[in-house]
Parts: C-alpha cells; structure tokens; sequence
C-alpha cells in the first residue's frame, strides 16, 4: 500500500487573503463600470478615452508607440487617432527626426474633454461618498484609500 500523500495545508491567512483579492478585484471592475456609466453620453469610446489619457499622462507620441503600449495593431490606432482628430481633441506634428511619423499629441479641446470627464466621475465619488456614508465609514473609505495607493506603488 502506498503512504498517504499529504497536501499541503492552506492557512486561514492565506485564504482570507484569496478572498480579499477576489472581492477587490471585483469591486475594482464594479467601480471601472460605474465611472464609465457617469461619463457616459460624452461621445468618447473606451479606446478612445484611454489614448486621450494616456497623451494627457504621457505627452505627444507616434501611432505606433500608442498603439504599443495600448496593445493594438497600429492600424486600430491609426482609426482610433482619426476619430479623435475629427472630434479636434488631438492634433499631428511633424516628427522631429523621421519624416515618416507623426507625433499626436492633445489639443486644447483635448484638455479640457480629459478635465471634464475627471470632474464628472470625481463628482459621482463625492456624491456616493457623501449620500451613502456616514462619518466613520467615509474615515474608514479614506483610509483605505491610502492604504490600497501603497499597494499599487513601485517597488
């Protein structure tokens, strides 16, 4: 007869951890969805949304550094930039050393779409913080706040 192979045991700790993770990471998506539904009706796809933040964050860039760092084929960026070209809330350059790229960067219009979608969701926040809460519990929401900033820090 062979020896009972034994599992390892999983610790208590380590299984409410799992179940912490699962619940933040679902709450993460159910607060990605309610943002986008605050903003909605502003005329900005998501692949859209996320190249005008990402020019806001970054600065100007090449269809294909955008397209790289969003994980889309230059093509698929290349129609995204042109809606958002139409709309006026970017703008090509002349790349400095390669006649051949254009370097998109935001417009003024840009801007202010990028600061008015950041108004809109801070707003729900505010509102959900304010009607939903009392005292202790925004405390505790502010709290965590920080303590979840440390999580996604750099090491």
């Amino acid at each position: 007869m062979r020896p009972q192979e034994q599992q390892p045991a999983v610790s208590a700790d380590q299984t409410d951890l799992g179940e912490a993770a699962s619940k933040l990471r679902a709450l993460s998506g159910q607060l990605t969805r309610r943002l986008r539904a605050a903003s909605e009706g502003d005329g900005v796809t998501m692949s859209q949304a996320a190249v005008l933040s990402r020019l806001n964050r970054q600065g100007p860039a090449t269809t294909v550094e955008l397209a790289r760092a969003e994980r889309v084929r230059p093509q698929s960026m290349g129609a995204t930039l042109s809606a958002l070209e139409e709309a006026g809330l970017v703008q090509r350059s002349p790349h400095p050393s390669d006649r051949r790229q254009m370097i998109m960067s935001l417009t003024e219009q840009g801007h202010r779409k990028i600061a008015e979608g950041r108004r809109i969701k801070e707003s729900w926040i505010v509102q959900a913080l304010r009607d939903q809460l009392d005292d202790r519990e925004r405390a505790v929401v502010i709290e965590a706040i920080e303590l979840l900033g440390r999580l996604t820090e750099d090491n």
